[in-house]
């Protein structure tokens, strides 16, 4: 299911300017999308959540 799911995001059109662009757009979406479903809301839960979970989205 996960990978239906990248395999969507990955179809979105990306808007960044390509200037400070770290990662792709589906990447981002994907980690945030994962954050959320975990009951992190807010940009600093987010951010706590990447970090805490840091190897393990390496790994994916």
């Amino acid at each position: 299911m996960l990978n239906s799911l990248i395999e969507k995001l990955k179809e979105v059109k990306d808007f960044r300017k390509s200037q400070g662009r770290r990662h792709e757009l589906w990447v981002v979406l994907t980690i945030i999308i994962l954050a959320l479903l975990t009951g992190n809301v807010s940009y600093k839960q987010i951010t706590s959540f990447c970090k805490a979970e840091e190897e393990k989205l390496i790994e994916m």
